[in-house]
């Protein structure tokens, strides 16, 4: 039987003098017709002027949770709270304070960089000169200024990224939701985009970011939310989440068999166990976010 719909409701207000989380989900589950469970109970919380990275595979519910989280997805049960506002019951006021970055949105071709950051500043309601102010603001943001001439089919991969990452900043949003930013884009395009949301993060903007590259995560994100089969599994700094891990350190070696890696606790215990399987040419290290995500979601066993 599926789980009847309930629409959910405003929380109370705020006290003077409190101050929200930029996003605020509690108990957050979402059941489709078909009875699929997209995601199963998510509670997570993002500080204002923080980045998190949502983390997990392909179909792990992260798209779910965010198109829940900008509105587009009504929730089956739960909360979404934006700034404070209720996502659901004030809907137009919530997303006025998002922008967003959709995974498979791209910039229309015929325009120059310019022209498409005006027309979707008007569409946000500037005025005519507010949009032309705004949008050569913009350009100077993103570092488009060179290509300011060109039109959007003669921009590479980055730069038309960053440009997506401009329609979201048309409106000065506090909050920006950013689905899979760099999917597709070369290294040397990936690192661009990176490079314009670390400014975005230093100008106070929250940033939430879902993405299945542990580099990006780890190069970008204050914290990360792991998710996995549609639930979070733990949020917490990277050095938190490797904390609760019992391989905290890895031990990489070759032969002539391939690469292999060894996992310890602590240092002491992989030279030690290094030492007795003769081995010494090897390389040590903490664990990388990768090792963390697949131990804390037992995504090794399921592979």
């Amino acid at each position: 039987m599926l789980a009847p719909h309930r629409t959910a409701q405003p929380g109370p207000p705020l006290t003077p003098g409190a101050t929200a989380p930029a996003v605020e989900v509690a108990a957050l589950t979402k059941r489709y017709a078909t009875g699929v469970l997209g995601n199963d109970g998510i509670t997570l919380s993002v500080a204002q002027g923080a980045t998190l990275g949502l983390l997990g595979r392909n179909g792990a519910g992260k798209t779910t949770l965010v198109r829940q989280i900008t509105g587009e997805l009504e929730p089956t049960s739960g909360n979404v709270r934006v700034m404070g506002i209720d996502v659901v019951s004030a809907h137009t006021v919530a997303r006025a304070l998002m922008g967003v970055v959709p995974q498979e949105a791209q910039p229309y071709d015929h325009l120059h960089p310019r022209e498409h950051l005006a027309f979707f500043a008007r569409m946000r309601g500037l005025s005519r000169a507010e949009a032309s102010r705004r949008a050569d603001e913009l350009i100077d943001l993103l570092g488009l200024g060179p290509h300011a001439r060109k039109i959007v089919r003669e921009l590479s991969g980055g730069l038309k990224r960053k440009l997506l990452v401009g329609n979201a900043l048309v409106g000065d949003p506090p909050v920006l939701v950013l689905d899979e930013p760099t999917t597709g884009l070369d290294p040397h395009a990936r690192r661009e985009v990176w490079a314009l949301l670390r400014s975005l993060r230093g100008r106070g903007r929250t940033l939430l970011i879902t993405t299945h590259y542990m580099e990006e995560a780890e190069e970008l994100c204050d914290e990360v939310a792991l998710i996995s089969a549609g639930r979070l599994r733990v949020q917490g700094t990277v050095e938190a989440l490797r904390a609760r891990c019992r391989n905290r350190f890895k031990a990489t070696y070759g032969d002539g068999n391939g690469r292999h890696a060894l996992f310890g606790q602590t240092s002491d215990d992989l030279l030690a166990d290094l030492a007795r399987r003769g081995i010494e040419e090897f390389s040590l290290a903490k664990t990388s976010l990768e090792d963390v995500y697949m131990e804390l979601t037992d995504e090794a066993l399921e592979a």
